[in-house]
This record gives C-alpha cells, sequence and structure tokens, in this order.
C-alpha cells in the first residue's frame, strides 16, 4: 500500500518496499535501477542518491516494471498469444517478465496502492480481426498507478485488414477488411506516455475487390472477374485478397501489405478484349484510407476502415502524454 502521507513508521516502509534482514535502514532504499527504456528510483520521488530521511518516503508506491522490452525481436499477439500480450495476465504468469525495483521484496500478490509501469522498448505486433487490440493492459486491482512508457526504441502495431476477393461471374467485388489497434487500456485512470521516438500506430484496412464484368452478344456470354484488394498495413499486414473468376482471362490476386507499406490492388481480367473486370483497390496505409475496387457491370467493394491508434474501455479516463507518433483515434471505446 502506499506509505502514509502524515505521520511514517519504519513498518509502513517495510510494508511497501521491502526489507534488508528484517531491518529498515533508509540508505537501502537510496537506488536507482535501469529497466528498459527508465531509469527508476524505487519509487517515485525518493532520492537515488544523497541524503534520505523519513520525509522523502512519506506518501510513496513502490515502482513495478513489467518488461515489454528484453523479449524476442518479433513479440506479436499472432505468434505469441493473447495471454503474453497482456500485461496483466504476463504479471501474474511470467515472473521472468517483472521487476520490482529495488529488489527487496518479493512480486506483491496485490498491486492495489502500488506504481505499475508497462514498458515497451521494442516491437510489438498484433494479429487481425475488428478492434483487437496488439497490446492490452489488462485489469489491475483497484488503486493501482498504472502507467503504459512507450519508450524510443517502442512500437506498437495493430495487424492490418486483408483485401477484399474480387467479384466472380456476375458478382460485386468483396469489400476489405478493416485494420485492427494498437493499444488496449482495460484499466481506468490509466497513464500513456510516448516518448519521441516511440510509436502507437493502427493497423489499416484492406482495399476492395474489383467487380466482375461481363459482355452478351448473339452465340457468346462473356465474363471477367475483378481483381483482388491490396492488404493493409500492420504487423501483421493484410494478405492480399483473392482474384476473381469469370469465363476467359485471368484476373489478378491484390499483395500483401508489410509494416510500412500497404499491399497493391490486383487487375481486373479482359476476356477476348470484350468482357473485363475491374481492378482491386489498394490498401489503407499512413495517411491514405483503404481504396475501394473498381466497378465495371457490377460493383467494386468498399475499402476497409482503419483500426484504432488506443481503445479504451468504455467510461475508462485515460491521460495520453504524447512526444512521439500515435497513428488512429485515442479515443475509441471497446477492448478485445
Amino acid at each position: 500500500m502506499t506509505t502514509p502521507s502524515g505521520q511514517i513508521s519504519a513498518s509502513d516502509i517495510k510494508a511497501e518496499f521491502g526489507e534488508v534482514g528484517g531491518t529498515v535502514p533508509l540508505g537501502s532504499y537510496r537506488i536507482q535501477e535501469a529497466r528498459g527504456s527508465l531509469n527508476l528510483n524505487i519509487g517515485d520521488g525518493i532520492p537515488g542518491s544523497g541524503t534520505i530521511s523519513f520525509d522523502n518516503m512519506r506518501n510513496k508506491r513502490l515502482n513495478i516494471v513489467v518488461d515489454y522490452y528484453a523479449d524476442n525481436a518479433n513479440l506479436n499477439r499472432t505468434d505469441n498469444g493473447d495471454a503474453t500480450m497482456n500485461a496483466n495476465t504476463r504479471y501474474n504468469q511470467q515472473n521472468e517478465r517483472v521487476h520490482v525495483i529495488g529488489g527487496l521484496k518479493s512480486k506483491p500478490n496485490t498491486t492495489s496502492g502500488h506504481r505499475v509501469r508497462i514498458n515497451v522498448h521494442q516491437t510489438l505486433g498484433g494479429k487481425k480481426g475488428d478492434n483487437v487490440c496488439a497490446l492490452r493492459t489488462g485489469n489491475w486491482d483497484a488503486n493501482t498507478d498504472l502507467i503504459v512508457d512507450v519508450g524510443s526504441n517502442g512500437k506498437i502495431y495493430g495487424g492490418g485488414g486483408d483485401g477484399g476477393e474480387g467479384g466472380n461471374t456476375d458478382d460485386a467485388g468483396n469489400a476489405g477488411q478493416s485494420g485492427a489497434s494498437g493499444l488496449g487500456v482495460d484499466h481506468n485512470g490509466t497513464t500513456v506516455n510516448v516518448a519521441s521516438g516511440g510509436l502507437i500506430s493502427c493497423g489499416f484496412g484492406g482495399g476492395g475487390g474489383g467487380g466482375s464484368g461481363q459482355q452478351s452478344d448473339k452465340g457468346s456470354n462473356r465474363r471477367a472477374g475483378g481483381g483482388g484488394g491490396g492488404g493493409g498495413q500492420g504487423y501483421p499486414a493484410g494478405s492480399g485478397g483473392h482474384r476473381g473468376v469469370g469465363n476467359g482471362g485471368d484476373a489478378g490476386d491484390g499483395s500483401a501489405g508489410d509494416l510500412t507499406e500497404a499491399g497493391e490492388g490486383g487487375g481486373g481480367a479482359n476476356n477476348d478484349g470484350q468482357a473485363y473486370g475491374a481492378g482491386g483497390g489498394e490498401g489503407g496505409s499512413v495517411g491514405q484510407a483503404a481504396d475501394a475496387g473498381g466497378s465495371a457491370q457490377h460493383a467494386g467493394g468498399a475499402g476497409g476502415g482503419e483500426g484504432a491508434g488506443i481503445r479504451r474501455t468504455s467510461g475508462h479516463t485515460v491521460h495520453i502524454n504524447n512526444s512521439g507518433t500515435i497513428h488512429g483515434v485515442t479515443n475509441a471505446t471497446g477492448v478485445y
């Protein structure tokens, strides 16, 4: 629990910050510790060097860090799972990724009254799906002071949407899929700090599939499939949409996006120079919404929408201090 703001005793300090052989020598709490992008004292406002007194220990919280900075370089929700990319689950189940500053006490069973910092100082990826977030804070105990620190090397990417399938014989093109989201905040009152160079990004939508074309005259009935839409930018990036099928000529599949750009739409089929399918739309990327597929005799599919940079549980307050970059809205509700 947070130490008292008024009269304070050695037992109060021991309960919050731990002990040294059953004693509470103040000099042992004069600690500075580097973790990821952070250089932390045992509690914010407690001196890391020089003079220290009981006055310095009043109304202070223990600093605890959840590590998203020293894990594998390709950490993402698709491959590593929902539990790993939920910081509260990581706290409870992955002890090697939790660091109690000072090391004078074990990881607390409850975080109430403590300060927990989720430190992102590497690249994190998400997975595809409407509203799905790459990294979730998870739900923490009441009175936990929760901070998400995205360091200068920290990057959180939502998954890109897949491109829509091109229209088959006598079909419209299919819509591109929506991009996913970056950070999901489940804990009310969370602070999000993005350092210079840090990034939180939505995933971008897939391009729409192109509509199919047709041409009929005496003795012939030609059909041409539409091109597939391009995949949206993200991590993982959106896949290109499959080409549509007619009864002659070959449409093109859309290409996949990647971490830095969108995929291109595939070209529509040409059936004997008489029937023409429309091309698929380019996927979405930073500053560019996903394009709809082109229209022929049948309409192209709509481009998919982008996800959110930060999503929050409805009714929750999030305090954002952004010195880096956030792509996508920061006030979307619903965390998945």
